[in-house]
């Protein structure tokens, strides 16, 4: 029933202020769905290009959509009669819309649901994007991109990350700056280049291949710009601290984009954290003296089991692995091979 109902047509002509109560919460129900979400701004924007003389005011729309929620009062599904205009109702109805979203997800993620249009991959996955400017942005595993749904390019082109991805920014005629912002408060600035940014729990990291970047960290009160030239790794910590070094072998930290790992005299310990952060699983190292280890070399990324197959092998070590189950996950325990 509620498919038949939830045509096209039935969410233009809620759009509209046309439907049913009880069409307006199908809708609702409908719309927790995130496939739906991306759909409905879809045919939003369909709606539109067929109604030019409507031109939206985003923060003005949210404001008022916020102000639904917060009032407790019933979500305007009608035009009013002092709307005026057919733009002004078509505003009211449009805003109507968005404040049913509201309800479903509360005001504080309908900003983030009405504003940021996101690009997300599970664990293992890789994904390329290509923005409205043309710019490209490969994401690596488990990562979260947001960009604006509305305004972006007019001026400074700003985005989200969660995870790691690598930048290809396009150089614009008007010389618009290309800003991405981190959970931790980390900014990097730039105009046109290519460069990997990584933002975990455990801090930030901008890898510069080409081009310049600057940085700024907004824990800092005042903080002054740092720059970085081809070749420059910048880490920040937790405590929002940034350590620059120059002249860096970049192979490492851009190998996840052919899918593989590469190690450079690196502890078994950060190995096995990696691997953990890249597949969702959980890899412990038994052993104190075999977490301290390091080696090197190229690995294959396409699956955890095989990656600590070959390690294993590596370090004359064994594996134990428990399949996931409850509420347990996937847990890899890497021992020294003890007789």
């Amino acid at each position: 029933m509620k498919k038949s109902l939830l045509s096209k047509q039935v969410i233009q002509n809620f759009f509209e202020g046309k439907t049913t109560q009880m069409q307006n919460i199908l809708i609702q129900e409908w719309l927790e769905n995130p496939a739906h979400r991306e759909l409905y701004f879809q045919w939003l924007d369909e709606w539109e290009l067929e109604n030019p003389q409507f031109t939206p005011d985003v923060e003005q729309g949210y404001q008022r959509s916020l102000y639904t929620v917060q009032d407790g009062g019933g979500i305007p599904m009608s035009p009013r009669a002092n709307a005026g205009t057919l733009r002004g109702r078509l505003f009211a109805f449009k805003w109507a819309a968005a404040a049913s979203v509201a309800l479903l997800v509360g005001a504080y993620l309908l900003s983030d649901f009405w504003l940021y249009k996101q690009y997300e991959t599970g664990y293992g996955e890789i994904r390329t994007v290509v923005l409205p400017d043309s710019s490209r942005v490969t994401l690596n595993a488990n990562s979260v991109l947001s960009i604006p749904r509305f305004g972006f390019g007019n001026g400074a082109r700003e985005v989200r990350l969660k995870g790691e991805a690598e930048f290809a920014v396009k150089h614009t005629v008007d010389h618009s700056k290309f800003i991405v912002r981190t959970p931790d408060k980390l900014e990097v600035k730039v105009l046109g280049t290519e460069f990997i940014v990584y933002s975990r729990e455990r801090g930030s990291k901008v890898v510069l291949s080409q081009g310049s970047v600057q940085l700024r960290s907004l824990n800092e009160v005042n903080a002054r710009p740092m720059l970085m030239k081809p070749g420059d790794v910048a880490t920040m910590s937790m405590q929002g601290r940034l350590t620059l070094k120059h002249s860096v072998s970049l192979s490492a930290h851009q190998a996840w984009k052919q899918r593989l790992f590469m190690f450079e005299n690196t502890p078994v310990s950060e190995i096995a954290y990696q691997i953990s952060e890249h597949f969702g699983v959980n890899v412990v190292v038994a052993d104190s003296t075999l977490a301290r280890r390091t080696i090197g070399g190229t690995f294959n990324a396409s699956d955890p089991a095989n990656v600590l197959k070959v390690l294993s092998d590596v370090l004359n070590a064994r594996v134990t692995h428990t399949p996931p189950g409850g509420h347990g996950a996937e847990t890899f325990v890497l021992d020294s091979n003890r007789l």
